[in-house]
């Protein structure tokens, strides 16, 4: 019982000052009904690691990472075929700094199972931190083609081939993920920067421009286009926008440059 009153604590604390009342009700409620099936000694045993990993779950997302990691590693001694919470227990592995162990976790899962989609595009996300571009564009490739209508995948293996210079290639995947996400303003601002990296510099501020009206608030495209204004010889505007982007962020003209556009 003692054990069941610290988690929920834990838990509304942890929320209290980033989300509604409702969502932290919520929250506690699934904590709550999980922990008692978890402490019933009516529960069957695939009852309580069903709980046990639900519960995990919900601790990731509300961040409490030690506590999903000791709930999932439960589970996982129980069930050590179960490639999903091998994923679930990576992603926590990942918010709690621990890229490698994550790693460790995303390869079970892959292994146990290949065409896990999940495993496939988080294991894409850590290589692309350690700049392992290749790697994680072999996942995503993978992904896309178990799944060519998700945006996500589409969009983020964009993103990769962006990073090793693949500008066509990356604005192809772009132009995918645009087809089924219309307003994703990243996406727009890094086709506009890939268009930049060719020269083609009208059509880069025409999406830096779209970018701009979904998130004014995003200091990279508007420094990029800034740099696209300068081009095309508006002077005034490149200066008003690589200011604006520096009051945002003092570091975007190194930030911009670490990913080779100048």
């Amino acid at each position: 019982m003692r054990s069941r009153v610290l988690l929920t604590a834990a838990i509304v604390g942890g929320l209290a000052s980033a989300a509604p009342a409702q969502g932290v009700d919520e929250f506690d409620r699934a904590i709550r009904e999980n922990t008692r099936i978890i402490e019933s000694a009516q529960s069957t045993r695939d009852q309580r690691l069903d709980a046990l990993a639900a519960r995990g779950a919900l601790f990731r997302k509300t961040g409490l990472f030690d506590f999903a990691i000791t709930d999932l590693t439960e589970v996982l001694r129980n069930r050590p075929n179960a490639d999903a919470v091998y994923v679930e227990r990576g992603r926590a592995y990942v918010a709690a700094r621990q890229p490698q162990r994550a790693l460790i976790d995303f390869d079970d899962a892959v292994r146990l199972n290949p065409d896990n989609r999940d495993a496939r595009n988080q294991r894409a996300v850590v290589y692309r931190t350690q700049g392992r571009y290749e790697e994680a564009m072999r996942d995503l490739d993978h992904a896309v083609a178990l799944d060519p209508d998700d945006p996500w995948a589409v969009s983020e293996r964009g993103l990769d081939r962006f990073s090793v210079h693949r500008y066509v290639d990356a604005i192809a995947d772009f132009n995918r993920a645009l087809e089924l996400t219309p307003s994703s303003a990243w996406t727009i601002g890094y086709r506009g920067a890939a268009q930049y990296q060719l020269g083609h510099y009208d059509a880069a501020l025409a999406d830096l421009n779209r970018a701009f009206e979904l998130d004014a608030f995003d200091p990279w495209p508007l420094y990029i286009r800034g740099l696209t204004k300068r081009k095309l010889g508006d002077q005034r505007g490149a200066d008003a926008d690589t200011a604006a982007a520096l009051a945002i962020w003092p570091d975007a003209a190194s930030g911009v440059a670490k990913d080779g556009i100048r």
